[in-house]
């Protein structure tokens, strides 16, 4: 398998000419500037030691410039590390290597701080210095399925699973199947996306990869969802739970979803607003955290809680305004439209419907954009009837399915999972203590 076409910064920087200039974009709406020259003239002194090869490049742009490689204190050792090697008169292995692990420490942080581009590009430079190492790869692909660069992420994730099979590193293999999966799932192809996902989950099995078993059961009860099999997709959470186990990270995610579809499927708001609530209380990575707001502002509208949609409504949009990936956000504002739709604030449906559909042409997301073409065609051809509505706004005529026995006991379970446990068990796959007699 031939290797994936590079990542060069035309690719990303538009019609701008200085290579890699969208970095202090990206980093000024983050909100640090400063970081944001400093890994832009990172970005460049690594790039410029490339194109050398075993000459020296003459003069850094950042030199030892203290003021820049300590605007951010968490970054100081890593950009001040990776100035003393670009000066390395005679690279060898062990200089590359800290180069390798420096650029993807910094683009683990810029993914962090929503610079997902620049981020990108710190990955393709280290997988560019050891393209041996198949994570680099995955990071790339994954990064690029955020980015919506389909064609460029899809031959990067099947690439680093071919890479990471031949190596047996099973933990990366499973990633990319698992990303592969997501990405077929994104761009609406759910037979092909649920074959990637089962696939994820027979490799998680067989080498004991526990979270990533869980994350596999968590993408398949979606898919059982997206198919209308609920019991099925109810078995799948329980399973996830099992192997995660209470207190994991992933739980907060899996009842996201969870909730989500109990408000989109069977109408059941009240429940849905309940666990989205308290979910609000652990969910702070931002891209999680504006799907959560826009979910509970249209859960607190079909459930009659005024106040609460207010509130959601509002955080949601100052959320918006502080992402430039702008990943999840047409999904985020289909949900605040569809939340207005149900009060019947026809103007904010426009307005969070318009931009959704612009975004969603944008990330070339298909299936966001047909439902907020949708949502907007219907409110500017002035529909009022109620009976036209419906067919868009679904949830206006949507019958309230009483609380059944299984959804509250999945709801419980969710509940109790998210809470930190307090029986000091280890954070092992089991999650158990060795013995009942130490625990008070």
């Amino acid at each position: 398998m031939e290797h994936p076409p590079r990542l060069s910064p035309e690719a990303l920087n538009g019609t701008a000419r200085i290579p890699y200039l969208f970095v202090l974009d990206e980093m000024e709406a983050a909100g640090n500037g400063d970081a944001g020259v400093a890994l832009w003239q990172t970005l460049r002194n690594v790039r410029g030691r490339l194109d050398a090869g075993s000459e020296l490049p003459g003069v850094l742009l950042m030199g030892e410039s203290a003021d820049l490689m300590d605007a951010v204190p968490e970054l100081r050792t890593t950009l001040r590390g990776i100035v003393r090697l670009l000066r390395e008169p005679r690279p060898d292995a062990d200089t590359r290597d800290g180069l390798v692990l420096g650029c993807a420490h910094l683009g683990l942080w810029a993914e962090g701080m929503g610079a997902c581009r620049t981020a990108l590009c710190f990955f393709a430079l280290a997988e560019e210095m050891d393209p041996a190492r198949p994570h680099l790869g995955y990071h790339i692909g994954r990064l690029a399925r955020k980015l919506a660069m389909y064609d460029f992420a899809e031959p990067w994730l099947k690439w680093a699973h071919r890479q990471a099979r031949a190596a047996r590193e099973w933990e990366v293999a499973a990633l990319c199947a698992s990303g592969l999966g997501n990405l077929y799932r994104q761009r609406g192809n759910l037979p092909l996306a649920r074959r990637f996902h089962r696939f994820c989950l027979r490799i998680a099995r067989r080498h004991g990869l526990r979270t990533l078993e869980g994350d596999a059961l968590y993408d398949l009860s979606g898919m059982a969802f997206d198919f209308g099999d609920e019991e099925e997709a109810m078995k799948l959470v329980s399973s996830a739970l099992a192997a995660y186990g209470p207190g994991h990270g992933r739980v907060y995610a899996l009842a996201h979803d969870v909730a989500w579809f109990w408000m989109d499927r069977a109408g059941r708001f009240t429940d849905a607003a309940e666990l989205f609530l308290a979910l609000a209380e652990h969910l702070w990575e931002p891209r999680r955290r504006v799907l959560l707001f826009a979910s509970l502002s249209r859960a607190a509208a079909g459930a009659g809680w005024g106040s609460v949609f207010e509130s959601a409504w509002n955080e949601t949009w100052g959320l918006l305004r502080q992402q430039p990936s702008k990943d999840g956000h047409a999904a985020a504002l289909i949900q605040l439209a569809l939340g207005a739709g149900i009060l019947g604030h026809w103007e904010r449906v426009e307005t969070a419907g318009s931009e959704a559909l612009r975004l969603g042409r944008e990330r070339k997301e298909a299936e966001f954009a047909l439902q907020a073409e949708a949502i907007v065609d219907a409110v500017r051809a002035g529909i009022r009837r109620e009976d036209e509505l419906a067919a868009v706004f679904l949830d206006r005529s949507r019958v309230r399915e009483p609380r059944r026995e299984a959804v509250a006991a999945t709801s419980d379970a969710l509940v109790g999972a998210m809470r930190d446990r307090r029986d000091n068990a280890p954070q092992g796959p089991a999650h158990v203590l060795l013995s009942p007699a130490v625990c008070w």
